[in-house]
């Protein structure tokens, strides 16, 4: 261990021939080489040893420190983020400041430079500054839960969930619908919609099939949107999954699909703010800015190379998804070669677009797309386009009227005929 103050006071000594010590002597004693303790030596001729303890930098300003102007800038950059973490904030400001060409002459001008985590964070705590992430209170009341291995290759299982949240800070939540990469721990897609609904499910699954390829397994909690809550029975989301091949895993807690619920936190904190930093105006924008910039930009900070460089994903090459992303059920054919659909009526067109001729009573599959709610029907395994008949559209409220389901519902009915008749007695006898 080096002793300073020991070393002066021996290579002193030895100045004034008050000890016999060699130089190679004095430096086993306080771990200070020759050359230093020489140095030691010629400094002792100019100053005494009190002076040579204190560093010359002592009560002088760091030519490191942060100047009053650099200050007041950093400070100023900040009013446009009232809430954001220390990270993004450091992220934000080297990326759109201190790396950014266009700033080159304001950058001299005030005297910035790159700083670490410790100088914005001993920001924070100078002004107060709002940070908005609150981490957990660990107690003896919390289950934990242990760490799962990682998917070996990219697309064996993909992670999806809704989250909804307040993006625009407006005090209209809309819902990010996100998938998630097992292997790689990637944001691969998402697609914002104002509530979670199969649309936005939809919207996901076809980037995620067309961007990367049809994968092995989706994770997904139990959302009736996604699993039936009857065994055995599919959701329109399952359909499409199983006319893709991709088997479908059903989370029983939110901890279990716990990488992409930290995605879903990480994004709810970051992306308010970046959408401030670019000037996001709608869901239209946010979906497009999110699927061509904004998962690339997330991945290379938090994402990660998978154990094997092989990928799951199996291409998509002419599988046609227009009928796919579909919702399907069965009508039946009315007269005119007619079908029901959404309080509207559609005729079956053949190939030559002429009317398909299907007998009466006859059931059918009826696909609607999600995306381009484009109608279509399949009757041995061909699917056929179809014609809204303008003009003739079923009134829902008087079908409403006119539905009964069960007894308890017909003995209402007649129960409100009665007061409505004794009402109208009792008016006619005044």
């Amino acid at each position: 261990m080096h002793n300073k103050s020991y070393a002066l006071k021996l290579v002193q000594e030895k100045q004034n021939g008050l000890n016999n010590y060699s130089y190679s002597q004095i430096s086993s004693l306080t771990g200070f080489s020759k050359r230093q303790l020489l140095n030691f030596s010629k400094q002792l001729n100019e100053k005494d040893i009190d002076s040579m303890l204190v560093h010359g930098l002592t009560n002088k300003p760091s030519n490191n420190s942060p100047s009053s102007k650099e200050i007041e800038f950093i400070k100023n950059f900040k009013n446009k983020y009232p809430i954001i973490s220390i990270t993004q904030f450091q992220d934000i400001y080297h990326e759109d400041v201190i790396f950014n060409p266009k700033m080159k002459d304001i950058i001299k001008q005030n005297n910035l430079k790159i700083r670490s985590y410790s100088f914005y964070e001993s920001l924070y705590e100078r002004f107060h500054w709002v940070k908005p992430i609150k981490h957990r209170c660990f107690n003896k009341e919390y289950d934990s839960h242990p760490l799962r291995e990682p998917s070996p290759q990219r697309g064996i299982l993909i992670m999806i969930d809704g989250t909804p949240h307040d993006w625009f800070q407006n005090d209209r939540k809309s819902s990010l619908h996100l998938a998630i990469d097992d292997a790689t721990g990637e944001a691969l897609c998402g697609w914002f919609t104002p509530t979670e609904c199969l649309e936005g499910y939809a919207h996901m699954l076809e980037i995620l099939v067309t961007k990367y390829g049809i994968p092995e397994n989706i994770y997904c909690d139990k959302h009736t949107i996604l699993i039936s809550p009857t065994d055995g029975n599919l959701t329109q989301f399952g359909h499409m999954c199983e006319d893709l091949g991709i088997n479908i895993i059903a989370a029983n807690t939110p901890q279990a699909k716990g990488k992409v619920e930290k995605w879903n936190n990480t994004i709810q904190n970051r992306l308010i703010n970046d959408i401030k930093r670019y000037d996001i105006k709608s869901i239209d924008e946010l979906n497009t800015f999110f699927n061509d910039y904004y998962c690339n930009y997330l991945n290379q900070k938090y994402a990660y190379e998978p154990k094997e460089k092989e990928t799951a994903f199996v291409p998509l090459d002419n599988i046609d998804l227009s009928n796919i992303l579909c919702i399907r059920d069965t009508r039946t054919i009315l007269n005119g070669n007619m079908i029901s659909w959404n309080n509207h009526y559609y005729q079956i067109l053949d190939k030559d677009n002429s009317i398909k001729q299907i007998y009466k009573g006859t059931e059918i599959q009826v696909f609607e797309n999600v995306l381009t709610k484009i109608i279509r029907v399949k009757y041995y395994n061909i699917f056929y386009e179809t014609k809204k008949i303008e003009g003739h559209r079923q009134d829902p409220i008087k079908r409403e009227q006119m539905r009964i389901d069960n007894q308890k519902q017909l003995e209402q009915v007649l129960r409100d005929r009665d007061e409505r008749l004794k009402a109208r007695a009792n008016k006619v006898s005044l």
